[in-house]
């Protein structure tokens, strides 16, 4: 049968031994109070006899009844005095004389221990008492014993009172104390490590033993909420190396497709031109509403050669997905921070006229022709940062290069939208960490990695209305 919840308690697990302890010493002492106190009673007895003894024998008063009567009544005790012949003199209680040869007798009920002792001088004594007997009342003996060991055992059970008092006191603030540590333990065994920890403070605990452990408890926590974090993050990695795999699979064959289609495109189109020049009115001419000028033939250009350098950008990320996916790492191509910065400049300008969005460039001249370790890591990172800003929901969009005199190089994005969701703000570059409904959460992951690949670093801040976000690299 199990036990109930009552006896389970530590409270009570403490208490219970320490009490039944504290009982048994106090029962020992008071014991051992009563037997010395009826030693030291029966020494009493013995002592009054005696000096009762000496008493009588050197006085020379008669003990007559009122004498013999003043006397029992200074000892507390009951006398009879008895001649030579055996015969009772005076006495102050009526006893049978044959009663008194035995060492107790029992008069009404009340029992008497009897102590009898010979008078020196019987026979030239005047009123001829030989033996005096001594009647000594077992109840007052009795609560002689009991008060020798009444004192102890309410002093003992006082002290087993106060102090059981103050161990019930403190095992309850041990067991308070105990059972929000428990609480916070079976939180993190529940895998909840961020309420677990502030279920209980522990800055509201003193620095002892248990105040140790919970901090102990709190840094488990903390670092199993880091390693889970962690273990998902690489999950997530894992799977999206796997998504990648297959996508970039199928997406290369579409973009070489795509890719080889524009250029053939782009080979045909001057002998279009040309052919159109040479027929002149036949089918062109001014009326038929065509327009061949030279400015028109210019943007078509311009706008497959934008078109070829995205297919080719993305055919570079499909391969390196491809590469991520299994398991390898794609060279890195150096290349200059002004070339990167004019081609990520050149991409983003079509798809910001088309969001309607301002896109300002500021370019710091004192950089010059620097090279970055990673060419294409930059430029996905910096496009990334550009597109997020462009789709925060401001309309104006700053991006910012600047030298810096610790020899980093910053490139600033910012944007006067609304601002970060509060709740992803902790979890900002963590992969599939996203506000939007549409959104992956890749984009901020990206831009991570590539600060670590680049051995820079990337920060962000809201001020004045503007979300700004760095990325620095140290060239």
């Amino acid at each position: 049968m199990p036990l109930t919840p009552h006896y389970r308690s530590l409270r009570f697990r403490l208490l219970g031994p320490i009490v039944a302890t504290a009982l048994f010493a106090a029962v020992i002492v008071a014991i051992a109070s009563y037997t010395l106190g009826d030693r030291w009673a029966a020494e009493e007895r013995d002592n009054r006899v005696a000096a009762m003894r000496r008493t009588l024998t050197e006085a020379n008063f008669p003990l007559n009844a009122i004498v013999l009567k003043s006397l029992a009544e200074l000892t507390q005790t009951e006398l009879v005095t008895l001649s030579r012949g055996g015969s009772v003199l005076n006495r102050t209680l009526t006893v049978p004389v044959n009663d008194l040869s035995s060492d107790t007798v029992v008069v009404d009920k009340d029992r008497y221990d009897v102590v009898r002792f010979q008078v020196d001088g019987g026979r030239l004594r005047s009123d001829r008492v030989d033996q005096v007997a001594v009647l000594f009342d077992q109840r007052q003996l009795a609560a002689d014993r009991r008060r020798a060991a009444w004192l102890p055992l309410v002093t003992g059970f006082s002290t087993i009172f106060a102090l059981s008092s103050m161990i019930l006191w403190l095992t309850s603030w041990l067991v308070r104390r105990i059972s929000r540590l428990q609480k916070r333990v079976e939180a993190v065994a529940a895998g909840d490590f961020q309420s677990g920890r502030s279920l209980a403070p522990v800055t509201e605990e003193p620095v002892d033993e248990i105040g140790r452990l919970g901090v102990a408890v709190d840094e488990m926590s903390g670092q199993l909420d880091q390693l889970w974090k962690q273990v998902n993050r690489q999950q997530s990695q894992k799977l999206l190396h796997q998504i990648a795999g297959g996508m970039a699979h199928q997406l290369r064959n579409s973009l070489t497709g795509a890719r080889m289609a524009v250029e053939l495109h782009a080979q045909v189109c001057p002998a279009m031109h040309a052919d159109r020049s040479s027929g002149g009115d036949a089918k062109g001419g001014i009326g038929s509403g065509e327009d061949d000028s030279p400015t028109q033939n210019t943007n078509d250009d311009d706008t497959l050669e934008v078109a070829i350098s995205q297919i080719e950008q993305a055919e570079d990320y499909v391969r390196r997905l491809l590469l991520a996916a299994s398991g390898r790492e794609a060279p890195r191509q150096p290349a200059e921070i002004v070339a990167c910065w004019n081609e990520v400049r050149t991409n983003l300008a079509s798809i910001a006229q088309h969001w309607n969005v301002k896109l300002d460039w500021d370019w710091d001249d004192s950089i010059g022709t620097q090279t970055i370790a990673d060419g294409p890591t930059w430029v996905a990172a910096i496009t990334n940062l550009v597109h997020n800003a462009m789709q925060a929901g401001g309309d104006e969009v700053i991006v910012r290069a600047k030298q810096h005199e610790d020899g980093s190089i910053g490139f600033e994005v910012r944007d006067n939208g609304p601002g970060l969701d509060e709740k992803v703000q902790a979890d900002l570059f963590e992969p599939f960490v996203t506000s939007k409904p549409e959104g992956l959460g890749l984009g901020l992951s990206v831009v991570q990695r590539a600060a670590e690949v680049l051995g820079g670093k990337v920060d962000w801040a809201r001020c004045d209305g503007w979300t700004a976000f760095e990325f620095s690299i140290f060239n």
